[in-house]
């Protein structure tokens, strides 16, 4: 079995690779939803930065 994926609620590869960065020597894939695919377009309805972020997560993960 090969390491664990997580993806990342965004389109923007820079942005998953910031965030490996970051964790860097887990042995953990990080893709940004761009990589796996055509990620849904969220309305960022939130009255926050924390909502808006998991307003994507919960859409891409449902989507992924």
């Amino acid at each position: 079995m090969g390491l664990p994926r997580i993806v990342v609620a965004t389109a923007n590869s820079g942005k998953a690779r910031e965030i490996a960065a970051a964790y860097d020597g887990l042995p953990i894939v990080w893709l940004a939803a761009g990589d796996i695919g055509t990620p849904p377009v969220v309305d960022e309805t939130g009255a926050t930065f924390s909502e808006n972020a998991r307003l994507k997560a919960q859409a891409v993960a449902e989507w992924s």
